[in-house]
């Protein structure tokens, strides 16, 4: 039902509608760039050339500055790609613009471990950062290998995950379950030796079958959701709290674009970036017809109407993501309905879902992201997407 749902979503290549933000809002900064392609990763990005990147600022720093925002962000995330890629000046003038517009508290960044320096940890701490996402996806250096990354080492994280601690900074590692020649074994051994460093949050997420990934998980959905159940009981023993699926955490605060992206409206910056705000769903094209756009004063971007149903699905994937019943959370009667089917086949309690409900929430979670309609990467779901070709043959 999920899957068929988004496929239906279709997107148009066209003049960007003007960016209405009331209330709550989230700001979402793309850093395209990466030093290699992981073959693991879906998301769009760009092989890193200074002078691509030189250009990309100027774009940004652009686009922000003609973007009428202003108020509060209760989060700002910058992700990629490698948001590393750029040094802390850079990332300080992007800050800068931002700051101008906006006031926010929960500044956060994800960081390909091995360009991490204690220096760098220092000025994201100067410039604003809060929050540091770090993605080691694994201990294990051979299926590190193989997925196109280099591991650089246990003490080297250790110590710079100490060092991230004591700046004050909320520290979240990733890891990923399902990776090529990736062992039962190998992810309970990467949990324990996350619990050893002591981050502040640790997210285990399954892989990932998206459009534009090289290879295929050589292990089902079930065997990962239930490495991931086995992980959560060993987190749980070692004081981590589950914040929603995928998420434990210690203390109240938590690192999750995901999460922040179901509930309120937010605008995305840079190339691929994602906005959703008003009755609009927008996604920035590629980087070249991105640069195109800006520098001709005409926004163009991958628009599709957002509609109320939209809205209500957002928030009924938000209460599944966190693992909790409705509550007394009101909801049309189509959705109402299936609620009411969860708890008749025992998914869900008052207190939130079952142990059986949790295995439905992953299974629900990694299809709402494997079935996003990503226009960038999928020409299907782009109506007018030869006219989308011919803009980008001419800078």
């Amino acid at each position: 039902m999920i899957r068929r749902s988004f496929s239906k979503q279709i997107y148009r290549f066209a003049e960007m509608p003007a960016v209405h933000l009331n209330g709550s809002f989230g700001v979402y900064v793309n850093v395209p760039f990466c030093h290699t392609r992981c073959s693991f990763c879906p998301f769009y990005k760009e092989i890193f050339s200074e002078e691509l990147k030189d250009r990309y600022i100027e774009a940004i720093l652009a686009e922000i500055n003609e973007t009428p925002i202003s108020g509060h962000a209760s989060w700002v995330y910058f992700g990629g790609g490698t948001p590393n890629t750029l040094s802390i000046d850079e990332l300080g003038r992007i800050i800068d613009a931002l700051l101008r517009r906006v006031a926010s508290e929960s500044i956060g960044i994800e960081l390909l471990p091995s360009l991490v320096t204690h220096d760098y940890l220092n000025g994201l701490k100067e410039i604003g950062f809060t929050k540091i996402s770090v993605g080691v996806e694994s201990f294990d250096a051979d299926v590190l290998t193989r997925s196109g990354r280099r591991f650089p080492g246990y003490d080297f994280l250790k110590d710079l995950l100490d060092y991230a601690l004591s700046l004050g900074l909320w520290v979240n590692l990733d890891l990923m379950i399902g990776l090529p020649n990736q062992s039962p074994e190998s992810f309970i051994a990467d949990i324990c030796s996350t619990v050893e460093m002591n981050p502040s949050q640790i997210t285990t997420y399954p892989y990932m079958v998206i459009r534009g990934v090289e290879q295929k998980s050589p292990m089902s959905n079930q065997k990962q959701f239930e490495l991931i159940e086995q992980a959560a009981s060993i987190l749980k023993d070692q004081g981590y709290v589950r914040k929603g699926v995928w998420i434990f955490a210690k203390g109240d605060d938590v690192y999750d674009s995901s999460r922040d992206e179901l509930v309120e409206d937010y605008v995305g910056f840079g190339p691929a970036a994602f906005s959703t705000y008003g009755s609009w769903k927008v996604v920035n094209p590629e980087v070249d017809a991105y640069l195109k756009s800006l520098n001709n004063g005409q926004r163009m971007a991958f628009v599709a109407p957002k509609t109320k149903a939209t809205d209500e699905w957002r928030r009924f994937a938000r209460m599944v993501y966190d693992l909790r019943g409705p509550d007394g959370e009101r909801f049309p009667g189509y959705i109402s309905s299936f609620i009411a089917l969860l708890k008749l086949a025992g998914y869900i309690r008052k207190q939130g879902f079952t142990s059986k409900g949790i295995m439905f929430a992953h299974e629900i979670t990694k299809s709402v992201v494997e079935s996003l309609p990503f226009p960038v990467q999928n020409p299907a779901a782009v109506e007018n997407y030869e006219d989308y070709l011919e803009y980008k043959k001419y800078n």
